[in-house]
């Protein structure tokens, strides 16, 4: 019985916690839908700040999401 309640209890939380982490994708107030593509990015990563506070590896990796730079 007290491992059928403590499996419960993980299920319970694996669900309440997978539904708490959500991607930013269209709910982030900077995403553009104009910068979604799926096309091919180069290799090169010197670092990418986007406008939702994330560094991605390059300007291209962040605009297949949707997000455009950090603007000052």
């Amino acid at each position: 019985m007290r491992m059928k309640i403590i499996c419960s209890f993980i299920v319970v939380l694996a669900l309440v916690a997978a539904a708490s982490c959500t991607k930013y994708g269209e709910e982030h107030p900077c995403f553009n839908e104009n910068l979604v593509h799926d096309g091919p990015c180069t290799a090169d990563c010197p670092g990418f700040l986007g406008c939702d506070g994330k560094t991605y590896c390059n300007e291209c990796e962040a605009a297949r999401e949707g997000i455009g730079p950090l603007e000052e």
